[in-house]
């Protein structure tokens, strides 16, 4: 076998697999440096307003709302929105509601449609209602640990802080589909996001969970502005870092229910997942091949094996294995390991990223978006915020708390 390589399907094999190494290594070393832990806030602590947009069943819906009302922290309201009265989850937030007389748990019922991005006109209904001034946005699948809300709302004793981000991680359902759709937000999701947090800062929030300040809110223009934007989440993040708010990243990294009936919806789910990354980044979402190379790496170097390609998959296997431990430990994931299924499932991801790259709609729900229509209001917004400041002036956001 041959030490050196001779193709220039060799060279372009060992050339990706030298930084697919090199984002591994960073991967490791961002990881291991962030460890999901409980934050406390100042006292008295701030009233918080949990803002919980439900639309149809999902498993452990009950569980997953109940967490938000078995909160350790002494001033917050968890304001449920729904759409349509004929909603399936209404008949659980009515059984919460019921069953906790002694919180501040109420339902808001309201068909009003701000824009196409269902959810955030959800939450522009909801935040009508709302009391405080500080609103944690999570989807109905997220699951908390009782000092959520006091980790989320700590980082708002810095009154430069418009916005907060957690990253989330899989909790799966009980089938294999559910299984390697939590094991693409645990492997790869949330190293990329360290990663990136660590190069460069963050300027965004995840739709998973969030929290951002009113008054930075509504100097963006509030959820009725984000119900004309494809990824609400991003859009926020990224308006109010431009209005000079910072954006943090929170320590407390929250479970999301991965419930996938079968292979082709978890493989259709990563695709749009991927669209959507592309409309809002795009060289970062062309550039993510370095994430999920083994794939293109065995196309590339197996057919003419030499020591160094056969020793660059060999080291890319075993680093994302560490990895796959290390994420396990530093962010508290409850499922058991499963490195066997890391090779296989890193070639899944790279096949639904290469899907990704081409389409310009994107399906959500009952709407379709298209790319190019998203980038353009993404400008205008942008550029009718730029002048203005109304947050304190910070020159970068920030990353960590």
């Amino acid at each position: 076998m041959p030490f050196i390589v001779f193709s220039i399907w060799q060279f372009a094999g060992v050339a990706l697999g030298v930084a697919g190494l090199a984002y591994l290594i960073l991967a490791v070393r961002a990881v291991s440096r962030f460890r999901e832990r409980a934050v406390f806030g100042a006292e008295p602590r701030p009233g918080v307003s949990v803002l919980k947009p439900v639309y149809g069943t999902n498993p452990q819906l009950y569980e997953s709302l109940r967490s938000f009302c078995l909160q350790d922290y002494p001033k917050f309201e968890v304001i449920f929105g729904a759409h349509t009265a004929d909603d399936p989850a209404i008949e659980v937030v009515n059984r919460l509601i019921a069953e906790n007389p002694g919180l501040d748990l109420r339902l808001v019922v309201d068909e009003t449609l701000a824009g196409p991005n269902r959810k955030a006109a959800n939450l522009a209904n909801i935040a009508r209602t709302a009391k405080y001034d500080l609103f944690v946005l999570a989807d109905s699948d997220v699951r908390v640990d009782p000092d959520c809300i006091a980790a989320m709302a700590a980082p708002f004793d810095d009154k430069t802080v418009g916005a907060v981000a957690s990253i989330y991680k899989g909790w799966p359902a009980d089938n294999t589909p559910s299984r390697f759709g939590a094991l693409y937000l645990n492997d790869w999701f949330v190293p990329s996001v360290t990663v990136d947090v660590d190069l460069r800062g963050i300027d965004f929030v995840f739709g998973a969970m969030s929290a951002v300040r009113r008054e930075a809110l509504d100097a963006i223009g509030g959820f009725d502005m984000l119900a004309g934007c494809l990824a609400e989440d991003f859009s926020m993040g990224r308006f109010v870092a431009r209005r000079g708010w910072r954006v943090v990243l929170s320590p407390y990294a929250c479970d999301t229910v991965v419930a996938e009936p079968n292979f082709a919806s978890m493989f259709q789910h990563e695709v749009r997942w991927h669209r959507s990354e592309r409309a809002c980044r795009p060289f970062d979402q062309f550039m993510a091949v370095v994430t999920w190379p083994l794939a293109l790496l065995l196309i590339l170097l197996l057919p003419q094996p030499s020591i160094i390609g056969l020793s660059i998959i060999g080291a890319h296997v075993t680093l994302r294995i560490i990895l796959h431990y290390l994420v396990r430990r530093n962010l508290r994931i409850a499922t058991p390991p499963e490195p066997w299924l890391v090779p296989l499932r890193e070639c899944v991801c790279f096949f639904a990223w290469v899907a990704g790259m081409f389409g310009n709609n994107i399906k959500w729900g009952k709407e379709t978006f298209s790319i190019r229509a998203y980038r353009k209001l993404m400008a205008a917004e942008t550029a009718a915020h730029a002048p203005a400041v109304t947050g304190p002036s910070i020159s970068k956001a920030s990353h960590d708390v």
